[in-house]
């Protein structure tokens, strides 16, 4: 829960882009519960979890498994490789 991720504002738009804060994971899913009991709405905005390297944060952790059909990952098999990035992100949020 002590996770820091990327939460993006969908109700602003900067610059065509939803702008970004860091927040801790406990306090997203706190947020994500809270707006579901306020009937999705919250003086916050629609926060939405995008772009979150969870198996880089995590790369001793087993969180996620290619789907066979894509198993020839040549992008991510590449950036694994020289260990600079990844292409798997988690997306969550309410909807709306």
């Amino acid at each position: 829960g002590e996770a820091i991720v990327p939460v993006a504002n969908c109700d602003v738009k900067e610059y065509n882009s939803n702008p970004k804060e860091q927040i801790p994971f406990k306090e997203y899913m706190n947020y994500w519960n809270e707006y579901i009991r306020n009937d999705y709405r919250s003086s916050r905005g629609c926060l939405y979890l995008k772009d979150w390297h969870l198996s880089r944060a995590f790369p001793e952790e087993d969180v996620y498994t290619t789907p066979v059909y894509f198993t020839s990952d040549w992008l991510n098999e590449y950036w694994d490789a020289i260990g600079v990035d990844d292409y798997r992100f988690v997306y969550m949020g309410p909807k709306g």
